[in-house]
């Protein structure tokens, strides 16, 4: 399966200052549990937007941490959801603190059969939080902080091994950034057996309709409502989704 054409839009690492600015607030560490669904504290250090608005804590990233959990069992991620799958090789985009892939990472570390391999990605400025979130938690073996810049070709190691789930938390906030991370979801899903990717939103201006109708050229988008919190984060206007990826002959 080929990737279909989509409109170029111009890249270089002067996308960082496409980032709105924000001010710096809740600059610190956050233990979180998720009340009691992690056995030990997953340890966030926050920067409070100081490198950009991906270095605090975002409502979607908790909603995302809080469905994983409860979908999942002492052994297998997700196996709830997705009795069929066995995830090995999970991506998460636009990760700022490292918050998902690391919830993930700290379930798998009371399971010694786990042999996950998790990839935090985001951008250059983010790349020193994370890798400090990462050593934090006592996640080095299993967590791995990579430079992902959407829109630009994927990294070799996930063109020559392709994951089988995509995380992403609140990524679509910037319009200028939307054909960007189209791009990159359709290059991490242009393989015979394309990844499970969930994706949590919260919705915040009218623009980010534009995102969704674009990306129904090639995704059928599955609004998740069958969860225990559904209804509080509906309230935060935070959504949950799976982006499916349809084949066009």
């Amino acid at each position: 399966m080929s990737a279909p054409v989509i409109e170029e839009v111009p890249f270089s690492s002067s996308f960082a200052d496409l980032v709105p600015a924000r001010p710096i607030e809740h600059l610190g560490k956050t233990d979180l549990t998720f009340n009691g669904k992690l056995a030990s504290p997953l340890v966030i250090n926050e920067d409070g937007g100081e490198s950009g608005c991906g270095g605090k804590v975002w409502i979607a990233g908790e909603l995302l941490c809080d469905y994983i959990l409860t979908g999942s069992n002492e052994d297998h991620l997700l196996a709830k959801l997705y009795p069929n799958k066995d995830f090995r090789r999970v991506l998460e985009l636009g990760s700022g603190t490292g918050l998902v892939g690391l919830c993930v990472g700290l379930m798998d570390k009371v399971n010694p059969h786990s042999h996950r391999q998790i990839y935090v990605t985001d951008i250059d400025p983010l790349m020193g939080l994370i890798e400090q979130n990462i050593v934090s938690n006592e996640l080095e073996d299993t967590v791995h902080g990579e430079v992902l810049w959407w829109g630009e070709p994927l990294p070799e190691k996930f063109v020559e091994k392709p994951v089988d789930l995509v995380l992403a938390a609140d990524c679509v906030y910037l319009e200028a950034a939307f054909p960007l991370l189209e791009k990159t979801l359709l290059d991490l899903t242009d393989v015979d057996d394309p990844p499970v990717i969930l994706m949590a939103y919260k919705k915040r201006r009218k623009a980010d309709k534009h995102f969704f109708q674009k990306i129904k050229k090639n995704f059928k988008i599955v609004e998740i409502q069958d969860f225990a919190k559904y209804g509080y984060y509906l309230k935060q206007r935070t959504h949950l989704f799976e982006l499916i990826r349809e084949k066009h002959n």
